[in-house]
């Protein structure tokens, strides 16, 4: 039994469903053991390598970091070491900073000069009964002063201790994935340390693998055609294509393609592409970006990309494919919410629209397949107007596949309401406050 830790996504309960289907799809065997909104953590029966957690972190749209969990405290003990309220107990602070768990990090730190930094994720934003800044800095001081001692030449470390780039109001005690690479904290006898804090216990894990930001922005940046429109994030589309089951080998579909992003994300996964849209103009671009991302990886790219409509896609492709990731026209862009009546109309004139497209896509996909793809929450001025999928799917010959099966969730905190995770869900919010175009993601299998 082997456990790890994987940092989540602003979106948390996505990214858990996303890496149960991933873990369920590479034949792995783990269960949800503890988790909070920052964090999950998963027991394994067995040792992941290097390069499983690699491709894990590699394949994953909304997972940030992986570490192997070398530590685990109950929640009283940092609760009372650090607490918000009242004096800080002195037993349970020398029992946190007795840092027994150093060697698992550093067998032999003498004459080394050695980068660190710990990363706090708390239990959820807002008031808590630790005080998450002191427990930082403290450790800090503490691995720093540990590690002089037992003769490293050198001993500095990082910290992120300034409000939140996106939320100013969030406390950000970690440290960013670009941090961790332009210092090299990952590459021995260097170490990020997570500090993940569920309700029930505290986590000490080291972190294996980050996501890599700046080859993401690297490549938005860079391709040579971007829409004006708004388009699907990384991220959403790795998330599509885990939902799918797609692997690499793969030849993956997606019937509105828009300028490709998603399709770049299935090819750099080492999967073969196929894409339709109906817009001329978006089709040159797809191809553009494909041909460009193939010189710029140095690879060949397997790909077909047509001008077509999505309803009449069997005209267009010949061959099976594995898996249907997309995501559709999710109605006309408007700065007004529109009416009860009016969402109605549009939500009706989608179900037509998504129901033909599926009706080809489940000609195509193979028996075993599954499609992911987003759709719409329409908030109009008398509240959301949702889709109804048994409407959208009817005579598709798809049904609904369910994600975060029970039988995979055994959370201690799971008798938290704040974090509580439903089983056996047949959508998943992917919204934005403030946003009149709201987005669920859902699954379907043949």
């Amino acid at each position: 039994m082997a456990e790890y830790v994987f940092i989540l996504g602003s979106n948390w309960l996505l990214s858990i469903a996303e890496l149960l289907v991933y873990v369920r799809n590479r034949g792995y065997e783990a269960v949800v053991t503890d988790h909070s909104r920052h964090v999950v953590v998963l027991d394994f029966t067995q040792k992941m390598t290097l390069e499983e957690i690699m491709d894990m972190q590699g394949s994953l749209g909304g997972c940030y970091k992986i570490g192997r969990v070398i530590q685990t405290y109950n929640i009283i003990l940092p609760t009372n070491a650090y607490p918000t309220n009242g004096k800080p107990d002195r037993e349970a602070l020398e029992i946190i900073n007795s840092c027994t768990w150093l060697p698992d990090l550093w067998q032999r730190p003498r004459g080394r000069k050695i980068k660190f930094g710990v990363s706090t994720y708390p239990i959820f934003d807002g008031k808590a009964p630790i005080q998450y800044r002191r427990f930082t800095r403290g450790l800090d001081d503490t691995i720093k002063k540990k590690l002089l001692q037992q003769g490293a030449r050198k001993a500095d470390y990082f910290a992120y201790d300034e409000p939140d780039k996106r939320r100013a109001k969030r406390v950000n005690l970690a440290l960013w994935p670009k941090t961790i690479a332009q210092n090299n904290l990952l590459t021995p006898p260097n170490a990020e340390i997570i500090a993940a804090f569920t309700g029930n216990n505290l986590y000490i894990a080291r972190t294996m693998v980050i996501y890599d930001s700046v080859l993401q922005q690297y490549r938005d940046e860079s391709r040579p055609y971007i829409s004006k429109e708004i388009s699907t994030s990384p991220k959403v589309c790795r998330t599509l294509l885990n939902l799918a089951g797609a692997r690499p080998g793969d030849t993956v579909l997606d019937p509105f393609c828009g300028t490709g992003t998603l399709l770049m994300e299935a090819a750099m996964l080492g999967m073969k592409c196929i894409g339709i849209d109906i817009d001329g103009d978006q089709v040159q671009g797809t191809k553009a970006n494909l041909t460009w991302f193939g010189r710029d990886i140095g690879q060949q790219i397997h790909f077909d990309v047509f001008r077509g409509d999505a309803r009449n896609l069997t005209n267009l492709v010949n061959k099976q494919v594995d898996a249907v990731a997309f995501e559709p026209s999710l109605g006309p862009v408007s700065r007004n919410r529109p009416t009860a009546e009016e969402a109605e109309v549009i939500i009706e004139e989608l179900t037509e629209l998504y129901r033909d497209s599926l009706t080809q896509i489940a000609q195509v996909l193979r028996p075993d397949g599954r499609v992911a793809m987003t759709m719409p929450v329409l908030v109009s001025k008398s509240g959301p107007v949702p889709m109804d999928i048994r409407e959208m799917i009817k005579g598709t010959g798809l049904g609904v596949y369910r994600m975060l099966p029970a039988e995979m969730i055994k959370s201690l905190s799971n008798d938290d309401e704040r974090m509580y995770i439903t089983p056996e869900r047949e959508m998943l919010p992917e919204r934005k406050m403030g946003q009149i175009v709201q987005r669920q993601l859902i699954a379907l299998e043949k």
